[in-house]
């Protein structure tokens, strides 16, 4: 009987144990919220964001297929105003159109002369002229990963948030967010 007990329990906490590894390999994730369109990382495609009005900048870049396992980069526009730059890739094991790659990386330059940034939010916020304290109360109680002079880093829901402060800037200059499926792809 006491056997017994000990492999139910033991039962019940390896069931436990494999809920909360999913939950927080998985969690939330990022949600980003580009000219009133939500980009849900490892979900949203380069159809979808296009299906939203939204262009490639660089529309010279040959975008036609994603080889296997590889990804590259996607410079969305709309209206002349720019949302950053996306990673997109192929975890697949044949090649796909471009349009079907899906989003697991974006990332954003505050401050950049030529290309405007239009309004985004990421999980709900506008990082835009957060000082570092602003950017820490703002990410709640996500775990800080590195704190020191340019950077600042947290971990939430599967994602990894990278703050920049270049320069001496008092203020975030750029900021990345990563699903952490780059390690499985090859650049293309």
């Amino acid at each position: 009987m006491q056997k017994m007990k000990k492999s139910v329990l033991f039962s019940i906490l390896c069931a436990a144990f494999l809920l909360l590894t999913a939950c927080s390999a998985g969690g939330k994730g990022a949600v980003i919220t580009c000219d009133d369109y939500e980009i849900k990382l490892s979900k949203t495609t380069v159809g979808d964001l296009k299906e939203a009005g939204f262009t490639n900048r660089y529309s010279s870049i040959e975008e036609s297929t994603l080889d296997s396992r590889t990804y590259d980069s996607f410079y969305p526009m709309k209206d002349d105003v720019s949302y950053g730059m996306m990673y997109v890739g192929n975890k697949r094991a044949s090649q796909i159109e471009f349009d079907k790659g899906v989003i697991f990386e974006i990332s954003f330059s505050y401050d950049d002369p030529d290309f405007p940034l239009g309004e985004v939010l990421v999980n709900g916020v506008n990082f835009e002229g957060y000082t570092r304290e602003q950017v820490k109360e703002a990410m709640g109680d996500a775990e800080i990963t590195l704190d020191y002079d340019e950077y600042l880093c947290f971990e939430t829901g599967g994602c990894e948030y990278t703050f920049t402060f270049e320069g001496g800037s008092e203020t975030v200059t750029d900021l990345r967010i990563d699903d952490g499926t780059e390690t499985e792809f090859v650049i293309q």
